[in-house]
């Protein structure tokens, strides 16, 4: 059974009001997992949250035909497949578990049934995914630029 208690270990709605959170509550299932159980599959639909309460995960990127690359590892607190949630596509990496684990699980439907019958909530939890997101942005950016001017640097091109 969800609880709060699991609930405020994901630092995605870690701030939420307890009231709000215990509203949240009903509309997501808590699974167990086991080491190498696959959560999300890189290029299939996924179209849920995943909220890691206990265990840890690989995210893998495919670089070259079948060779996978880890990009993160990622633990209790960390949350999985926003991207997936918001915009309906296929997954952009596979992520499996590392460990035996419990995740809670907000799916695509849930989440539009929220929209209709409790908009308040679903506000909160759309805002906490479009910080997140957004703060992802920004670090991919910084990233980027990173690499670049990394880049610049090795072939010499970076002037003053």
């Amino acid at each position: 059974m969800v609880t709060a208690a699991r609930l405020s270990v994901v630092r995605l709605f870690a701030t939420l009001p307890l009231a709000t959170m215990e509203r949240l509550l009903p509309w997501l299932d808590e699974r167990r997992v086991g080491v190498g159980e696959v959560l999300i599959r890189e290029g299939e639909p996924s179209a849920s949250l995943f909220m890691l309460v206990e265990g840890e995960a690989l995210i893998c990127k495919r670089v070259a035909g079948s060779t996978e690359a880890l990009v993160a590892r990622v633990g209790t607190g960390d949350h999985l497949g926003e991207i997936d949630l918001v915009d309906a596509q296929s997954a952009t990496a596979s992520v499996l578990m590392s460990t035996d684990g419990v995740v809670l699980v907000l799916d695509v439907e849930r989440l539009r049934r929220m929209l209709v019958t409790d908009r308040p909530l679903f506000a909160h939890v759309a805002r906490a995914l479009y910080v997140d997101l957004a703060e992802k942005v920004r670090q991919t950016n910084l990233r980027v630029r990173q690499t670049i001017a990394w880049g610049l640097e090795a072939t010499g091109e970076l002037t003053g």
